[in-house]
Parts: structure tokens; sequence; C-alpha cells
């Protein structure tokens, strides 16, 4: 029989598998991270790890997940707090190299080049993974729509268009560590720039803004 554990234990044990998974993603690898070395760091039996989740896989990925939404979160606080005034070019760049240089500092990004998420990936159900892409392309809908309201409302396919583009860069970025490369800060912010720039144009392109 599994032993029965408090409300607040049940917290702590989560909250530890979830400390020492990171740290073994990023000292490891997804390949190399094991229940068994989980357990040991945590200092519970194996089996207590099956009562909260049910695979090492789906630990993983939910672990990647918190990361990816921490950045996330802070974005769109830095989104809201240059909502309330007029954003301008420098503003939003800046805004945006910001999370991007927050994110290739990550461990975890290591992963992304080692073809190891797609391992992991294929070994989660779609369902789970689906509903992460669908909050991911949310998310840059509701940073375009607090940046440029008329833009979000007139012409919604702007945060498509500017979310993908923007993806690609991130995607670049973290491709480049391929072969030891470090990604290089100057060209990063040229690209980030350079978007940021024809989203200005975009916008006050829109009729609304016509005559502004």
């Amino acid at each position: 029989m599994p032993k029965t554990y408090s409300e607040q234990e049940r917290e702590y044990i989560d909250k530890r598998l979830r400390e020492e998974a990171m740290n073994c993603m990023a000292a490891y690898g997804i390949r190399k991270t094991t229940v068994d070395e989980l357990v040991r760091r945590v200092r519970i039996p194996k089996g207590t790890f099956y009562l909260f989740y049910e695979s090492k896989e789906q630990l993983l990925f939910q672990v990647l997940m918190e990361f990816h939404k921490t950045i996330e979160k802070q974005l769109l606080e830095k989104a809201e707090s240059l909502a309330g005034r007029k954003p301008d070019v420098e503003a939003v760049t800046d805004m945006l190299m910001d999370f991007f240089m927050k994110a290739d500092e990550a461990p975890v990004i290591r992963l992304m080049t080692s073809g190891e998420l797609e391992i992991l990936a294929r070994k989660l159900p779609k369902e789970e993974l689906l509903a992460h892409f669908t909050e991911d392309a949310g998310m840059v809908e509701t940073v375009v729509g607090k940046l440029f309201p008329a833009g979000s409302e007139c012409a919604p396919e702007l945060a498509d268009q500017f979310g993908g583009a923007f993806r690609n860069i991130f995607t670049a970025m973290v491709y480049s560590h391929e072969g030891g490369r470090a990604a290089d800060p100057g060209a990063l912010r040229l690209l980030i720039r350079g978007l940021v720039l024809q989203l200005f144009e975009r916008e006050a392109a829109l009729p609304d803004n016509q005559g502004n």
C-alpha cells in the first residue's frame, strides 16, 4: 500500500520533484534524466513518484511549460507597463530583446538543439501539446493587442503574422548555439528592431490611425 501524504506533504514533494526535474534536465538532458535519479534526490520511494505523475515525460513537460509561462508572464507584465503610454520603437525593441536574452540564457534552451524535445513530444498525448501551442499563439496576440489595440481590432492578422515572425527569430537564436556558438546580441537586436519598425508602420497605416 502506498503511503498516504497530507496536503502539505504532497505540495512539498511535488515542488521538490519539479525543482530536481529542472536541475536534472539542465545537467543531463531529457534522455539521461530518470525516475530513479529524481526519487533519489527528493528522497521518496519510487512508487510515490507515480502518485504524482504517470511518467517521467509528463513531469518534464510540465516543468518546461512552467519555465515557458514564467518568461511569458514577464513579457506580458512589461507589455502592460508600456500599454499605459504610447509605445515607441526603442522601448518595444528593448522589451522584446530582454525577453529573448533571458530565454537564451536558460539552461533548458540547449534541449531544443539536441533533438531531445522531439523525443519528449513523441511520448506525450497530442492534446497536451496542442493546448500548449494554442496558448502560445494566444500570448503573442495578447502582447500585440496590448501594445497596438487599434491593430488588434482592425487587423487581427497582424498578431498572427508578426507572432510567426518573432517565433522564427527565436528559433534562429536557439539554433545559433549549434557548434558551440553564442547568439550575437547585436544581430539579434537588428532583427527584432526591424520587425518592430514594420509593426509600427502597419499599425500607422490602418484606417483608424489615418490623420492622427
